[in-house]
This record gives C-alpha cells, sequence and structure tokens, in this order.
C-alpha cells in the first residue's frame, strides 16, 4: 500500500505502459519465431519430398549403367540435402505439447539405412534390395509425416498466439478503461463535485484525499482554499477593518513621506530642516518628545540640532535612528516614548525612510554651501589674475618710471626728468582706464536683462571707449544658453575686448554669435597680432588669455586662439550641443 501511494500519476501510466508493450512485444516475438519456423518447414518437407525423387533416380541410373561420376555426384546431393535437413532439426514442434519418440527413432533409422544398405550398394554401382529399397522409402515417407506433423502443431500454435494477442488487446483496453476511472476521472469527479459545493456556497467543504500524489496535493490545496473562503465569509467585518485600518495607515505612512520630503528639500538650513523634521514626526508616531543630533567631525562630537518636547520625562523609552547619506552618518534622531506604545515594523521602516530623506536635506545643504564657496574663490581667482593682468602691471611700471625720476632730478636731467613725468602720466590714465573697466564689467547683470541686450551694451561701451568700429553678427536658431554660460560667455567677451584695447592697435573688430546646434563665439580684429608659438613663454600681458581658457573649461566649451603678427587675432570659443545645460 505505501508502495501504490508513493508513485505519482505519471510513474502510474508510465508502468502500465511498460506492461503493455512488453507482454504486447513478447507475444508479436513469439509469433515471429513461429511464423519463421512455419517458412523453414515448408521448405524442409519440399526438401524431404525431393529425397524420394532423387532415391528413384539413383537406382534408376545404376540399373541402366550410369557412369561412376554421375552416380557420385547424385550421392552427394542426396547426403547434403539429408544433412541440411537433420540439422534444422524440424521434426521436433516450436512448443511441443507431446514429443514421441518416434521423431527421433525416424531420423536415426533414415540415417542408418542409408549408411548402412543404400549407399553401400549405389558405390558398388548395384541396385539395393527390394526390401532394402522399400524400407528405405518408407522411412522417408515417415520423415515426411514427421514434418508435415510438427508443421501442423506450430500452425496451432500459431493461431493460439493470435488469439491470445487479439484477448490480450481487449482485455488491456478494459483494464486500462478502469484504471483511468479510478486513477484519473474519479478525482476529478470528486474535486468538481467540491467546485461546485463552493459555488453553491457552502464554504469549508473538503474533498478526501486521493491516494495518487498529484490529486492528493490537488485535494490539499482545495481544501486549504474551502478553509480561507470559509475564514475568510465569517470573519468578513473583521477583514474588512483591517484591510481598512492597514490602508490608512499607509496613507498616513505616504502622506506624511510625502509632506516631510517636499518640505525638508524646501529648506535650506540644517537646523530649520531638523526642527520641521520633528515638528511633522514626533505626533504622526505618537512619541512624547524628540531631538535631532548632527555630527561635527572636526570637534568630534554631536551637537544638538533641534528638539520636541520635554525629552526628560520620566517612565519614557528611547530609540535612535540614524540620519545617513550615502553610507555616511551625519547624525541621528532621538524619539522618546510612552511605555504603552511600541512601534511596528512599519513604522521602524517610516523612520528609516524619513531620517534618510533628512540626511538627503542636510548633505544638499552641505554640497550647496560647499559649491558657493567654491564659485565664490574660483571668481576670486579670476579677479586676482585680472588685476594682475591690468592694475598691478601698470603699477609696477609706474613704480620704475618714479624711480627713474628721482634719479634724473638727482641727476639733473630735465629732459629724462620730463620724459619720466610723461610715462607716469600715460601709466595713471591707463591704470584708471583698467579700473573703471574693471568696474564696469563686474557689474554687468546677466539676469536682469536678456543675453543679446547684454553683448549689445559691452560692444557699446567698447566702441565708445575706444572708437573702434564694431561689426556685430547674430544667428539665433538654437535653444537659449545657461544662465552660468551666458555670464561665462559675457566674460569672455570683455577680456577678449579688453585685451584688444590694450595690445591690438586695431581699427575694426568683428563679433559673431552663431547660437545653432552648437553655440559659436568669434571676436577677430584686424590688429598687429601675435606669434602664438610664444604663448606658453609669454607673461604679463597675456594673462588675460589664460583666464579666459579658465572660464571656457567651467562651461566645458572649448577656445581657441588664431594670430600671426600683422594680420590680426581671431578668438573663437565653441560650445558643442552634448555639452548645452539647455540641450
Amino acid at each position: 500500500m505505501k508502495f501504490r501511494q508513493s508513485l505519482s500519476l505519471s510513474a502510474r501510466l508510465k508502468l502500465l505502459t511498460l506492461l503493455w508493450v512488453g507482454s504486447a512485444l513478447f507475444s508479436v516475438i513469439l509469433t515471429l519465431i513461429l511464423s519463421w519456423r512455419l517458412e523453414g518447414a515448408g521448405a524442409a518437407i519440399n526438401d524431404a519430398g525431393n529425397l524420394r525423387t532423387q532415391t528413384y533416380r539413383m537406382t534408376y541410373m545404376v540399373g541402366h549403367g550410369a557412369t561412376g561420376p554421375q552416380i557420385n555426384r547424385q550421392i552427394v546431393a542426396f547426403e547434403q540435402a539429408l544433412a541440411a535437413i537433420s540439422k534444422e532439426n524440424l521434426v521436433h514442434p516450436l512448443i511441443p505439447s507431446h514429443t514421441p519418440l518416434s521423431y527421433d527413432l525416424i531420423q536415426s533409422m533414415l540415417q542408418i539405412d542409408w549408411e548402412n544398405n543404400v549407399r553401400p550398394a549405389l558405390l558398388r554401382r548395384e541396385l539395393p534390395s527390394q526390401v532394402d529399397l522399400y524400407r528405405f522409402t518408407g522411412n522417408l515417407e515417415l520423415f515426411v509425416q514427421a514434418l508435415e506433423n510438427a508443421n501442423r502443431k506450430n500452425t496451432l500454435w500459431l493461431r493460439r498466439f493470435q488469439m491470445a494477442l487479439i484477448l490480450m488487446i481487449f482485455v488491456a483496453a478494459g483494464f486500462m478503461i478502469m484504471l483511468h476511472y479510478a486513477w484519473i476521472i474519479r478525482p476529478l469527479e470528486t474535486l468538481r463535485e467540491g467546485v461546485r459545493a463552493v459555488g453553491r456556497g457552502e464554504f469549508g467543504v473538503s474533498v478526501p484525499t486521493d491516494h495518487i500524489r498529484e490529486f492528493a496535493q490537488v485535494s490539499r490545496g482545495f481544501n486549504r482554499m474551502s478553509a480561507s473562503l470559509q475564514t475568510l465569509y465569517t470573519d468578513l467585518e473583521g477583514q474588512v477593518a483591517r484591510q481598512t485600518e492597514d490602508l490608512a495607515r499607509q496613507n498616513r505612512d505616504l502622506a506624511l513621506l510625502y509632506q516631510t520630503t517636499r518640505d525638508l528639500h524646501q529648506i535650506h538650513r540644517p537646523r530649520q530642516a531638523a526642527e520641521e523634521f520633528l515638528a511633522r514626526t514626533v505626533p504622526a508616531v505618537s512619541a512624547e518628545a524628540g531631538r535631532v543630533l548632527l555630527l561635527d567631525r572636526e570637534r568630534k562630537r554631536a551637537d544638538l540640532a533641534a528638539s520636541f518636547g520635554r525629552t526628560d520625562t520620566t517612565h519614557t523609552r528611547s530609540e535612535t535612528f540614524p540620519i545617513v547619506y550615502q553610507e555616511e552618518e551625519l547624525g541621528s534622531v532621538e524619539l522618546y516614548f510612552s511605555d504603552g506604545i511600541q512601534l511596528q515594523q512599519s513604522d521602524h521602516e517610516l523612520l528609516h525612510t524619513l531620517a534618510g530623506q533628512l540626511g538627503v536635506s542636510i548633505a544638499n545643504n552641505r554640497f550647496a554651501q560647499e559649491s558657493r564657496q567654491l564659485a565664490v574663490l574660483q571668481e576670486r581667482n579670476l579677479i586676482a589674475q585680472g588685476l594682475h593682468d591690468s592694475i598691478a602691471q601698470t603699477l609696477t611700471f609706474l613704480n620704475l618710471q618714479v624711480q627713474m625720476l628721482e634719479s634724473a632730478f638727482s641727476a639733473g636731467q630735465k629732459e629724462q626728468a620730463e620724459e619720466n613725468v610723461r610715462f607716469i602720466k600715460d601709466g595713471v590714465q591707463e591704470c584708471y582706464d583698467d579700473v573703471r573697466e574693471l568696474l564696469l564689467n563686474f557689474r554687468t547683470k546677466i539676469s536682469n536683462k536678456d543675453f543679446p541686450e547684454a553683448v549689445a551694451t559691452l560692444l557699446a561701451r567698447f566702441e565708445q571707449q575706444t572708437q573702434i568700429e564694431v561689426e556685430t553678427v547674430w544667428t539665433d536658431e538654437g535653444p537659449s544658453l545657461g544662465n552660468d554660460e551666458q555670464l561665462q560667455v559675457i566674460f569672455i567677451l570683455q577680456e577678449s575686448l579688453s585685451n584688444i584695447r590694450k595690445h591690438a592697435h586695431a581699427r575694426r573688430v568683428t563679433v559673431s554669435l552663431l547660437n545653432r546646434r552648437d553655440f559659436t563665439l568669434i571676436i577677430r580684429d584686424d590688429g598687429v597680432g601675435f606669434d602664438t608659438g610664444r604663448l606658453n613663454t609669454l607673461s604679463g600681458e597675456h594673462v588675460g588669455l589664460g583666464i579666459m581658457q579658465e572660464r571656457a573649461r567651467r562651461i566645458r566649451a572649448v577656445l581657441n586662439v588664431e594670430s600671426q603678427p600683422q594680420q590680426g587675432t581671431t578668438v573663437v570659443l565653441l560650445l558643442p550641443h552634448s555639452e548645452r545645460s539647455a540641450a
């Protein structure tokens, strides 16, 4: 019984099929053997009949004086045929019910009579006696009858096996129908009755567990489902109430998470963010009080950023939630609860998530402060380089001229002193112009006016100061530049125009702003130019080119300077489409 229960439905069907195929194959093999046996027996009967004919032929040849070789050939042929028939042992049936000794005697008597009486007489070229010849032919007749008898018995067994095979087909078909009903149809009918009962509202109905493994699993699953349906049906109101409570709690958590996250990302100070966090979180989780501690790594301590409620309440317990951003601990949140309040797993997950959002807000604030500080430092560096490029160089020149003026007065060299005074006057004027230009440049505000208006204002001021003709080419077919991109383009244009005013001695300047897929700024003058191969060795008056390169790198643009002596200078700023912030 245990073996039967351990067999699955697929194993049973395979075993049943194997038994049926094995039985059918065995019957077919026996039928084929009997058919081959009958086929060989028919040929042997014909050969045995030919033995009588050959015996008559040999006696005829001896009686009419045939030659020795002819008679010998006939004797050899007769012996070969007799040996072939005897070797096949076709005298005995394949499945005999009774095997008389006459079968073996007939074969032995035929062989003895041939070797002792008939064959010696034929070899002497003499006719066998009538008695020997009659006995020999009688033995041949008995031998043929024995073959025919065995053939009839084999034919009878062939018919029996064929009938058994037909009977086995019908019996196996009925047996398989019975097994299929017992193994498949009856369990399915039982399950269908169970389904109908559930459909009528009879929750909790169970079906018997079948001894077949697959249907036993299905039956157990059906019984569990029916029991669950009964539980749900009898406790429907309780289930609805619990589900409603869960949905309400989830909605509360989602609303708290959304509102807290939204407010935290709108606040720019860590202390204010901590206060807003506690004001929303402490009442939401029914806490008595709470506080936020932020780590100060330089001082190696935790400072109190915000608190809510009285944290010294007696008979309370506290729980701590770390404030983490990208695996870096920024501080912790401590919440204080009364003894009767226990947080659920969902509350812990919500508080960890909210603490993580507070960490994001604090980290973003720190990143913003660091970015502003870095921008200020970078701008100060560029301003310092600009001052060095303009005012510092001029002041150094003035200091040198003052020293030379003192030497000229001491030596009484009036002409040299007048020349030094003239140089000092020109240097002071140039220094004044540089300071005035720097002040005007620093006051440029792109955010208060459109970019084209800012460029037009800058070019108009340059024409007014230098009396150099400026031609402007505008092509505006692409997206607008970002604020930082506009500001850096203006600064690069200012620096280029300042270099033209100081060094180029140009009469005409062309400024092209091509805003297509890429943004291109081209500043071309017809001044004295210079050898670009000496840029790496020049200093002082060409410090402005380094400032322009630095500003171009800020917006991920490429700045190229092309110039030759007495052939003017061309400055090209290219901002690719892939690097544009507005793309």
